[in-house]
């Protein structure tokens, strides 16, 4: 940002580059990040030429690329690399080196750093998400707000989840924006809890499933027939194409249109063909409810030895949380959080995979209910 490419040469593109000593002024002069941000907005400030349109304007990602370039900008020297080689192209300085000086000092003391002897185990951590549709983050958090307004430290720093929504554009009104990670694990935990030991709801929900999934098995079949037949009329339809062409009754350009075209309906039959083929696979439900009992007894056995297990040093609490995180990722798939920071979680059971071991979230090629106390939320087949 702030120069331009002509021919051999990088100049400066003045319309960019007093832009670019503005942002380093305003942060010399302490302005807030997200102010410039919308100082640049109203000032309707350009940005760099894109042939994809920009989601967010001046995104905080943008501003922070201008500063981390602050060496570049005041030293006029840019490394250009290509086939692993790195050039160095002298360029005309944009910002000052008292400026950069000063950038560089401030951003110094800024610096935050890890609070000493502190760690946090995020039990739901890459499994919540908000109306933003973003995945939350974990931190500590080392300040509060109190009721006045006035931001203080924290005598004991705490984890939170945070939703990473910069933009306040983009932030749903539904997001509440942060929790304490103690109070969203120990919800979340409660709810998994009550899941295995009393699963009598969700196991009258995966019943349907696998009912409703058996009463389709036929027609399931008599579609699978009809697209491998389908399948058939295109690959002769392929021969006829070529062999009229042969004959000299098509164009090369009719017969590459012809063909283009079959190909993309064969490859929509044979997407479909797949998809009906995982799931017609009945057989596999054999037995799912004396063997998604057998891995919940299990599951049972295992909460109630965590209930009695000693957890006083350190190590003996993170062994504790290693084992309540694999009972969670195994079960839940999905937590959301709305603004009054009600979580709502969905347990998942991988029926066609409790016999090896219990459910694998990573395999997308098995049939997948998903129950929670308020109904089927989703099935993935």
């Amino acid at each position: 940002y702030g120069y331009i490419r002509k021919g051999d040469t990088i100049e400066i593109l003045q319309a960019e580059a007093v832009w670019v000593r503005q942002i380093f002024a305003w942060y010399n002069q302490g302005v807030p990040m997200m102010e410039i941000r919308q100082q640049l907005i109203d000032a309707d400030a350009p940005q760099k030429g894109s042939s994809i349109p920009r989601r967010i304007e001046w995104a905080r990602s943008s501003i922070q690329a201008i500063l981390n370039a602050a060496k570049e900008y005041a030293y006029g020297i840019k490394i250009q690399r290509r086939k692993g080689e790195a050039f160095q192209i002298p360029v005309q300085p944009i910002i000052d080196v008292s400026t950069y000086e000063k950038f560089i000092h401030l951003r110094e003391n800024k610096k935050t750093h890890r609070v000493r002897n502190i760690k946090y185990d995020y039990l739901i951590g890459g499994l919540l998400y908000c109306e933003c549709n973003l995945k939350w983050g974990g931190r500590t958090n080392k300040s509060r707000r109190t009721r006045s307004g006035v931001l203080t430290q924290r005598k004991t720093p705490i984890g939170i989840y945070y939703c990473p929504q910069l933009h306040k554009e983009h932030v749903s009104p539904e997001c509440p924006r942060h929790i304490g990670c103690k109070k969203a694990d120990s919800i979340v935990w409660e709810k998994v809890c009550e899941a295995i030991n009393n699963p009598d709801y969700l196991l009258g929900l995966a019943k349907k499933f696998v009912d409703e999934l058996r009463e389709k098995a036929d027609s399931l079949y008599d579609e699978q027939v009809r697209i491998k037949n389908e399948l058939d009329v295109i690959l002769n339809d392929r021969k006829w194409v070529i062999t009229q062409a042969r004959k000299g009754s098509f164009t090369v350009t009719d017969m590459e249109s012809q063909l283009a075209t079959l190909t993309m309906q064969e490859v929509s039959l044979r997407r479909e063909l797949s998809s009906l083929g995982q799931s017609i696979n009945i057989n596999a439900l054999n037995n799912w409810q004396d063997r998604v009992n057998e891995y919940l007894l299990d599951m049972q056995v295992g909460l109630e030895e965590l209930k009695n297990a000693a957890h006083q040093t350190e190590d003996e609490q993170h062994e504790i949380f290693l084992l309540k995180k694999r009972i969670v990722n195994s079960l839940v798939s999905k937590v959301t959080i709305d603004k009054d920071r009600n979580l709502k979680v969905d347990i998942r059971f991988d029926l066609f995979d409790l016999g090896n071991g219990g459910p694998d979230q990573n395999d997308p090629t098995q049939p997948v209910v998903q129950v929670s106390k308020d109904g089927i939320y989703s099935r993935r087949l």
